[in-house]
């Protein structure tokens, strides 16, 4: 798979990408492109609609219960739409977040450009670039179908086949303690890694560790995916989906550490 490419060495934190979120046509800041979030719309705080019920959500820090609002109507990055409810996720995250349910069910392909940092929604693929196909989710996440691809981590002598989780709301990513080798122990919470995809290439990467049950064993942070390649086109079927993908980026040399787990 040719040379190993590091996400160590870039001189700012891997990006988030936002767009404009409004509720009910009042703007109410930004939201964060989340493919791997379970839903349509997060909410830091309820602006003004109305609780009607909670849900145990899984988190990092387990499973949590958060509040679920009405219906509203909202525009998402120039694209309007009626949500039949959203999470409050407060406990979560102190943000508003846009999940894979709303590229699902709206069909719109999520166009992210690293160099820019920039996110669009488009109406379809530019022809070219690098396909690769959605896998089917783990067993154990049958419900939680979005952007998963096969990969080969390895660390410590130990290699391993797993699916990562290709998730835009993360910047830094994490992998499940004791899938392959164990980290130092003056640093328990990171371990140096190697992430390899046939198509993408090979990343070294500091991941941070978690040991919640019922996560992805791998979960792919921005800061990996800038790595592989400059431009990403999430495209969602009514089940599975793909990602087209251009241009590798170069990484610049020098150490920055990814956040560990808590």
């Amino acid at each position: 798979m040719g040379d190993v490419l590091t996400a160590w060495g870039a001189p700012v934190p891997a990006p988030l990408f936002h767009v404009p979120l409004a509720i009910e046509g009042e703007e109410i800041g930004t939201a964060i492109i989340d493919t791997g979030g379970g839903y349509e719309v997060m909410l830091r705080e309820n602006f003004g609609l109305e609780v009607i019920d909670t849900v145990e959500v899984l988190a990092f820090g387990g499973r949590q219960s958060v509040e679920v609002t009405e219906g509203f109507a909202y525009s998402a990055g120039g694209f309007h739409k009626v949500a039949t409810t959203a999470i409050v996720g407060e406990s979560i995250c102190d943000c508003n977040g846009l999940g894979f349910f709303f590229f699902r069910e709206t069909g719109v392909v999520l166009s992210l450009d690293f160099v820019n940092v920039r996110a669009m929604f488009l109406s379809g693929v530019p022809a070219g670039g690098v396909t690769i196909q959605f896998e089917p989710p783990p067993d154990h996440l049958e419900g939680f179908d979005t952007a998963f691809i096969e990969v080969e981590v390895a660390s410590g002598g130990e290699l391993r086949k797993t699916l990562g989780l290709l998730d835009t709301g993360a910047n830094a990513t994490l992998m499940r303690r004791g899938l392959v080798g164990s980290p130092p122990s003056l640093s328990p919470n990171r371990q140096d890694a190697t992430i390899a995809n046939d198509y993408l290439g090979t990343v070294a990467v500091s991941a941070g560790l978690f040991d919640t049950d019922g996560l992805p064993d791998v979960i792919i942070g921005t800061d990996v995916m800038r790595v592989w390649a400059n431009e990403w086109y999430f495209s969602y079927s009514p089940a599975g989906g793909r990602v087209v993908v251009f241009g590798p980026v170069d990484p610049a040399p020098g150490p920055v550490e990814t956040p560990a787990a808590d």
